[in-house]
């Protein structure tokens, strides 16, 4: 997981450089895994390959983070059920939203995201986020 999670950050300030904020403020791994409540890892052929973490935000949402999947993974639906399994354990310890902050760039996350269920909404975080797109998972009934 950390090894995936490192690739992510990785892949955030070298593939897209200077276009996602959020690559910035990600220095939640000096204390990684003990600030996520669950983490999902997906493999092909018993290689991980895909991985994604759940945060608690506050009593009423969780957040979805650092959702990554290696090349080798990419097209087979790996993000799709790492994000359905966010979704499944945020349903089941009583949230009522998951959320997530995300870049305008990074248009295949965005699309899977609207395809799934999610919406734009404000800002959710606290102080200033490197991110400037958020989008939330409703789970009220």
């Amino acid at each position: 997981m950390r090894a995936l999670f490192l690739e992510y950050l990785q892949v955030l300030q070298t593939d897209f450089k200077n276009e996602i904020g959020c690559a910035s403020g990600q220095d939640d791994m000096a204390s990684f895994p003990d600030n996520y409540q669950a983490l999902f890892l997906a493999g092909i052929d018993g290689v991980p390959v895909a991985a994604c973490g759940v945060k608690r935000i506050n009593e009423h949402d969780c957040e979805l983070g650092k959702i990554y999947c290696r090349p080798a993974g990419r097209g087979q639906a790996l993000g799709k059920g790492l994000t359905q399994a966010a979704l499944e354990y945020a349903r089941n310890n009583g949230y009522e939203r998951l959320v997530l902050s995300t870049e305008s760039v990074m248009v295949h996350a965005i699309k899977l995201y609207k395809s799934m269920g999610f919406a734009d909404i404000q800002n959710y975080a606290c102080g200033t986020a490197g991110c400037s797109r958020f989008m939330a998972y409703d789970l009220k009934p």
